[in-house]
């Protein structure tokens, strides 16, 4: 049997983040740019597409154009990196931390232009572009034993699996990113 979690409706809901700390459940509202849990809505300037928590009051949101750390209780923000700052088509998508510490973050265009996209991943202060050439970056997860990245462009019905102990990847999961 199931049911109704939240009767808000969203434009684009997507991004569901389970807090294991709060015991509490967020998600986006991508085109109304906010973020939701059931007890409450945070409003912001741009669009919101994923986030990764950090501690109990803090999360890792991707935005249209850059990653900051956001307080729950007080909305304090603080940018981390930009991200496609200086691409005025494109917006973050989905996104998910890895189980080594790092955030894989997905771009698109705002119309779903064609291959406008790209995934990243930020870890130890750094984002990496791992993947370029994509029209919408969506469902990227990790094996139960982390040797394997799964994500699909929604456009191509593909499901993508990334060996995370190959030499290309490995090459830029270690080099020197911004």
């Amino acid at each position: 049997m199931t049911k109704v979690f939240d009767s808000r409706p969203c434009i684009l809901g997507e991004g569901p983040l389970w807090h294991p700390e709060r015991k509490d459940l967020f998600w986006f509202d991508i085109m109304a740019r906010k973020l939701i849990c059931r007890s409450h809505v945070w409003e912001f300037p741009e669009y919101v597409s994923a986030a990764g928590w950090i501690s109990h009051n803090e999360l890792l949101i991707a935005s249209q154009s850059r990653l900051f750390t956001f307080h729950l209780e007080t909305s304090a923000q603080k940018e981390v990196c930009l991200l496609e700052a200086d691409n005025p088509i494109t917006r973050s998508n989905d996104g998910r931390a890895d189980p080594k510490g790092g955030f894989w973050i997905g771009t698109m265009g705002l119309s779903a232009e064609f291959e406008a996209g790209a995934i990243y991943r930020y870890y130890q202060g750094k984002l990496c572009k791992l993947f370029s050439n994509i029209t919408i970056p969506n469902s990227i997860c990790f094996s139960p034993h982390s040797n394997t990245a799964y994500f699909t462009d929604t456009a191509t019905r593909k499901i993508m699996a990334v060996d995370l102990e190959s030499r290309r990847l490995a090459k830029y999961i270690t080099s020197d990113c911004h």
